[in-house]
């Protein structure tokens, strides 16, 4: 007698794992969205007269903890990057949107403000300026561009400006859209 709700059990276990195994194929299937790439990922170099330094390191910036990827240190002129985001030679498709997060530390309380511009294809597209404590997002339409260049410059032309630290420079490429069934 006692087989028959351990019979019972097994085949509702089965039903159920077999709806599961079903609706996770069905999800396997869909398109997924494309991961972000790094923006250092891309062929960049160092364009300006202060330093970039590309560098995992923890800082505290509005009092909350962010890792920053690089940084731009500004020093009193400016620093800056420039990357080409559309190799001639790619098979795969351009990027779309450019997601950037920056600031300043919260132990540099003594430098001036920076100017953080953003350049595509030599055309300045945004600008935003960080003081000590303050961190900014921006997000860019690069789906025509090929290059992107940032600068950071310092407010004062006779203080040392301190480093602005960039905890997201994330390329995303356009979500496919979903194959169509023949």
């Amino acid at each position: 007698m006692q087989t028959t709700p351990l019979i019972s059990s097994v085949l509702t276990g089965a039903l159920l794992l077999s709806s599961l195994l079903s609706f996770g194929g069905k999800i396997a299937q869909a398109q997924r969205a494309p991961r972000p790439v790094s923006l250092l990922t891309t062929k960049c170099v160092n364009s300006g007269f202060g330093s970039v330094n590309q560098q995992d390191l923890d800082v505290s910036i509005g009092r909350a903890v962010y890792t920053s990827r690089f940084y731009l240190g500004p020093g009193n002129r400016s620093a800056s990057i420039t990357c080409n985001i559309k190799p001639e030679k790619s098979s795969k498709p351009g990027f779309e949107t450019l997601n950037l997060g920056f600031g300043m530390r919260d132990n540099d309380t003594k430098s001036p403000s920076v100017e953080v511009k953003i350049y595509l294809d030599g055309n300045q597209a945004q600008t935003r300026t960080v003081s000590p404590t303050q961190q900014a997002s921006l997000t860019l339409d690069v789906n025509n561009a090929s290059n992107v260049a940032i600068e950071a410059v310092c407010a004062s032309p006779n203080q040392y400006c301190d480093r602005v630290y960039f905890f997201n420079a994330a390329l995303e490429r356009p979500i496919p859209p979903p194959p169509t069934k023949k």
